[in-house]
């Protein structure tokens, strides 16, 4: 009787149980993480699902700008990775659909002084497919800008790509088939450098893989932070001091100036 009793009891409680609404699904790659693996190619390091055949995230630090070695497209599939890491079995443009690079997560253009490390930043494991407005224009930016500072101070970057499993993520997954990678559905980048008085300066962008997005990146400024809570608690923590991670300048950094790009 007393169960009997206590059972509208039960139910006017939770009638007044205040349900919250559940916040969008994340893709899952955000939330279920491989083993990743790290292939070291001298000048820059990429951490690796050889499960996937997918590059998650690259790091390297650039000095001054002293080299001006010509860029050659001498794209190759990676023959050095370890017994059964999975990578694209094709290094050709991306086509069909028409519109996209092969997007370098470390550019050439970085290490213009030596050809060793030029051709390895052309390896497809440092290559994923790209719009070619966003690698250009966006992304791009992000890579003027490593250019820019690097001569004022050494700057260290991370940087890295996110892939998506839900319905409207594989969408664009074109080059499955013909490679054997899927399309990212976000570029992400962070550079940690210093002022003329060694203050520490940060910034880091998260930034959908979008056509039409142009050159200003300020609506794409987050904190380290942030991007650490976009990518999930299965990756990696984004390597930079903790006193740090939750600066978030209100604009992205202006081009200095006489910025040599070359």
């Amino acid at each position: 009787m007393r169960h009997l009793l206590a059972l509208p009891l039960l139910l006017l409680l939770g009638s007044c149980v205040r349900h919250e609404p559940l916040p969008p699904p994340v893709p899952v790659a955000l939330t279920v993480g491989a083993p990743l693996t790290e292939l070291d190619y001298g000048r820059f390091q990429i951490m690796y699902d050889c499960q996937l055949g997918e590059p998650h995230r690259v790091t390297y630090l650039v000095g001054a700008d002293k080299g001006a070695l010509e860029r050659v497209d001498n794209f190759r599939v990676d023959r050095s990775l370890p017994e059964g890491c999975k990578g694209q079995h094709a290094a050709d443009t991306y086509k069909p659909p028409s519109g996209f690079d092969r997007g370098h997560l470390a550019p050439a253009n970085h290490f213009d002084d030596s050809r060793q490390a030029m051709n390895a930043s052309n390896l497809m494991t440092n290559i994923v497919p790209q719009l070619a407005t966003h690698n250009r224009h966006t992304w791009g930016m992000t890579e003027t800008l490593t250019e820019c500072y690097r001569d004022i101070r050494p700057v260290q970057v991370i940087a890295g790509v996110v892939f998506g499993d839900l319905p409207q993520d594989l969408q664009n997954d074109y080059f499955v088939q013909s490679h054997g990678i899927a399309t990212p559905e976000y570029f992400w980048k962070v550079l940690l450098t210093e002022d003329e008085v060694g203050q520490p300066l940060i910034i880091s962008w998260w930034i959908p893989h979008k056509t039409g997005l142009g050159t200003n990146l300020d609506p794409f400024v987050k904190s380290v932070r942030e991007i650490e809570v976009l990518l999930g608690p299965y990756e990696l923590p984004i390597d930079v001091p903790e006193e740090l991670k939750d600066i978030r300048p209100a604009h992205s950094w202006a081009r200095p100036h006489g910025c040599d790009t070359e």
